[in-house]
């Protein structure tokens, strides 16, 4: 028999629980994480959802945005929140990246600013030296181990690099970083 089995009832239900789900996760994101979404309709229903206050308006709206989700792509939806999302797999090994590339800086790699320089073509090179050179002074200054604000900022510079990639290959229909795509430098 090759005939489709049509969704039972309770699996209906469970499907429109689920994209409301990813509804309420991307209402969470802030609007400089949402502007990475492809879909300039959502947004804009997702920024109205946070500008209404009333109970049963946000409801209706919520819903207004599941109805929205299932007319597209569900992939590139779930991808940003994955980013964002801590307990994900991908945030994970995208923070172990960083990490790994922070310190490949501060080592002075030189093979880590080319690198980068393939992955993100945007890449301002002297900025990235400018922050990698205070964080090395910074880290010289400070007993081992200690946090400093250029060490932060270098990371935070990557991961921004990071979301302009994402955003600049969203926007030209390019397929986003996925999960294959990242070392695990632990590993």
């Amino acid at each position: 028999m090759t005939d489709i089995e049509p969704f039972s009832k309770s699996q209906q239900k469970q499907n429109a629980k689920d994209i409301t789900d990813l509804g309420n996760q991307l209402a969470q994101l802030s609007e400089a994480q949402l502007s990475a979404l492809p879909y300039p309709e959502i947004e804009a229903a997702i920024k109205e959802y946070k500008r209404i206050t009333k109970g049963n308006a946000r409801k209706r709206q919520m819903l207004y945005i599941g109805k929205l989700i299932r007319q597209v792509d569900l992939a590139p939806i779930e991808d940003l929140i994955d980013r964002y999302d801590s307990s994900s797999d991908t945030h994970r090994l995208l923070v172990h990246q960083f990490e790994s590339w922070r310190l490949r800086l501060l080592a002075s790699d030189p093979l880590v600013i080319t690198e980068l320089g393939e992955r993100y073509p945007a890449l301002d090179r002297q900025a990235l030296r400018t922050i990698v050179r205070d964080a090395q002074a910074e880290q010289a200054a400070v007993a081992e181990g200690t946090s400093t604000k250029a060490y932060r900022k270098l990371f935070q510079h990557l991961k921004r690099l990071h979301d302009q990639q994402l955003l600049a290959d969203a926007t030209m229909g390019a397929p986003s970083v996925r999960d294959e795509d990242l070392e695990d430098p632990a590993l």
